[in-house]
């Protein structure tokens, strides 16, 4: 196969992976709003697994060639909340919560998938393409986790460093907003969050396949 299409494979491997890894992220934002008091996100019809609620095609395909995208932002009423602050920190730690367990879960799946799965077909061409694909799916969850992690705006992590220390419409909110994305554009761009995020990505992969092997 040439280069090209060795490439092209490589990333059609990925797309279920992100499909799945968005979809969990923008529901646990929408069901944990929804939780504490918020309806926009339930009216909006995005309390909901399915992808289309949430995949941002344009999103999709900056992660597919450049490794850096988004879905459709879930949109809350911090109004509606019955504790805002503490809400606010709930709602934003819920998407990245929510890769985690679904990093977990597929490590278990693979777990299954070779402990029970005939070598045969382990070996063979589909086998490898499926487990490639659930592997790829952990290591997705996770680097999504981390990714939004980070306490730059307009990432999850800055939202929750804001409810925490109560920065929300405060003067520093709002320069850090303004100046966030071209700030994080170019972290992305020269490799920063690459080179901080990667070895913590092996750390916390290692972590997930260690949980996943508990009892078996």
């Amino acid at each position: 196969m040439s280069g090209i299409g060795s490439w092209l494979l490589s990333k059609l491997y990925i797309i279920p992976g992100i499909v799945v890894a968005i979809s969990v992220h923008e529901f646990g934002h929408a069901k944990a709003a929804q939780l504490c008091g918020d309806r926009t996100s339930s009216a909006l019809g995005r309390v909901s697994l399915d992808p289309r609620a949430h995949i941002d095609l344009i999103g999709l395909l900056m992660l597919f060639f450049v490794g850096f995208g988004w879905g459709k932002p879930v949109l809350i009423d911090p109004r509606q909340f019955r504790h805002p602050r503490r809400d606010q920190i709930i709602v934003g730690l819920a998407g990245v919560f929510n890769n985690f367990v679904t990093a977990v879960v597929f490590a278990v799946i693979c777990r299954l998938y070779v402990q029970f799965v005939p070598n045969a077909f382990f070996i063979s061409t589909l086998g490898n393409v499926i487990f490639t694909i659930l592997i790829q799916t952990v290591s997705i969850n996770i680097s999504l986790m981390l990714f939004n992690l980070l306490p730059i705006p307009p990432l999850d992590g800055f939202g929750v460093v804001c409810g925490i220390f109560g920065l929300y419409n405060t003067r520093f909110y709002w320069y850090a907003r303004r100046y966030g994305m071209p700030l994080l554009l170019i972290l992305v761009y020269f490799g920063f969050t690459a080179n901080i995020l990667g070895p913590l990505s092996t750390s916390v992969f290692r972590f997930v396949i260690r949980i996943a092997t508990i009892g078996m």
